[in-house]
């Protein structure tokens, strides 16, 4: 087993990403399709409410419908990405998705979708999105050269945050219009996607995708080499526990503007929408910040600005005060989530790529929901501010961690020359 090579595959010339054109089928349709899944996930809890006649339960049901996808599928889709041809599971996933869609549509344009059958198609949506997402994450490496990795990955991260600001907004509009709209509109997306991935060109089969092995053997090889990278063992904990205190952070900003100072829900969205902004501006600089800062500063750096960011929520009322620190905090969310793409892609041997992501996604995952559960107990003991406040705190405790382990302060971004194989790698913080 070798590690990824990321010069492999490079020309004396190399063909600027607004020419090579597998990346532009790949990044046009997948725009579409995030564009379709934020249009549909937004009205999700919306539909359920609808269907169920107002239930919050069957809202609730709705949200827990697409989380809990996260969580029992990310390693099992990570061996199936590192087993089949990763274009054509992109392919399989795009057509699933739009047919679960169309059924969405249909069924509420029929009037005949009950919540049992919304929660199915949920669950269904999701995971389809989660197998997608690993496998297109692994194909980049195919489709990009090595030297365009950064911006390959800064442009994908800024079609999410693109997608995300706009067709939030834009399906609860088109929901209020007709309930079936955004589900008929994510479908037409996902079609489009599986058109332009059909014609991509490039080999994305894994290397050995003949091989045939125990599922669990496979999940194992996967979590063993994860846990023998020093970096990545430190990194991925450290960074779901950061997401943990964000979501706290998240969800205290909705309960301070609504419920302490007694704005109206547009006033939230005035907030999403500067964050999004920002979000939005720190994937469009990504690549910048990732050439000039190194890699143990952008990430003990960043850990430490976001607990100063917190901080200062505690101080800050007005609500675009808290849009503007909360936009920072995306903007260095986005930077975050670029560098950390890169150096688990430059880093990972080719063959296990869906693995170490799904991996990584699922640890990630786990400090979002586990963030959630304590915010449930910090506010019914404390109010906002306050819980914004810990929360600050625990984040300088996980930039004083980040300091202090050698691993996270030798480490930096390989893209530019080649990676030696995994045998000789046995430390790339030190590569």
């Amino acid at each position: 087993m070798t590690a990824v090579d990321p010069s492999a595959g490079e020309s004396t010339e190399v063909v600027p990403l607004r020419r090579n054109r597998d990346f532009l089928l790949l990044w046009t349709g997948n725009w579409l399709q995030f564009f379709g899944s934020r249009l549909s996930g937004a009205c999700y809890p919306l539909l359920a409410l609808d269907v169920s006649g107002g239930s919050a339960r069957a809202a609730g049901l709705a949200s827990m419908a697409a989380v809990v996808p996260y969580a029992v599928l990310q390693l099992p889709a990570g061996v199936l990405v590192d087993r089949w041809d990763r274009r054509r599971v992109m392919e399989i996933c795009a057509v699933g998705r739009a047919t679960v869609l169309a059924v969405v549509a249909a069924a509420v344009l029929l009037g005949s979708l009950g919540i049992p059958w919304l929660l199915a198609l949920i669950a269904a949506d999701v995971s389809l999105a989660i197998v997608a997402g690993l496998a297109e994450r692994a194909s980049v490496l195919t489709i990009v050269p090595a030297a365009q990795l950064t911006a390959a990955m800064a442009q994908n991260e800024a079609r999410g945050r693109s997608a995300g600001l706009l067709g939030g907004p834009l399906g609860t509009v088109l929901f209020s219009w007709a309930r079936w709209s955004p589900y008929l509109a994510g479908a037409v997306g996902a079609a489009v996607a599986a058109v332009n991935i059909r014609f991509i060109r490039a080999d994305c089969r894994p290397p050995h995708a003949a091989q045939r092995r125990l599922v669990r053997r496979d999940l194992a090889d996967g979590l063993v080499w994860v846990r023998r990278q020093p970096f990545l063992r430190v990194a991925i904990p450290l960074t779901a526990v950061a997401g943990g205190f964000l979501q706290v952070v998240s969800l205290a900003l909705v309960v301070v503007l609504v419920k302490e100072q007694g704005h109206d829900e547009s006033t939230v969205g005035l907030l999403l929408g500067i964050s999004g902004c920002g979000g939005l501006l720190g994937a469009l600089t990504a690549r910048w910040w990732t050439r000039r800062v190194p890699l143990p500063a952008l990430l003990c750096g960043g850990f430490a600005v976001w607990a100063l960011l917190m901080a200062g929520m505690y101080v800050v009322s007005s609500p675009v005060g808290l849009g503007v620190l909360f936009g920072a905090m995306n903007l260095i969310g986005a930077v975050f989530g670029v560098a950390a793409a890169v150096y688990q892609m430059t880093m990972t041997p080719h063959e296990m790529q869906g693995r170490v992501a799904a991996v990584a996604g699922l640890v990630t995952a786990a400090g979002s929901t586990a963030g959630a559960l304590a915010f449930s107990s910090l506010i019914d003991r404390f109010d906002g501010p306050t819980a914004i406040l810990l929360s600050a705190g625990g984040m300088a405790l996980v930039a004083l961690a980040a300091l202090l382990v050698p691993a996270m302060r030798r480490a930096r971004l390989v893209t530019d020359t080649p990676v030696a194989p995994a045998a000789e790698a046995a430390d790339p913080t030190s590569v």
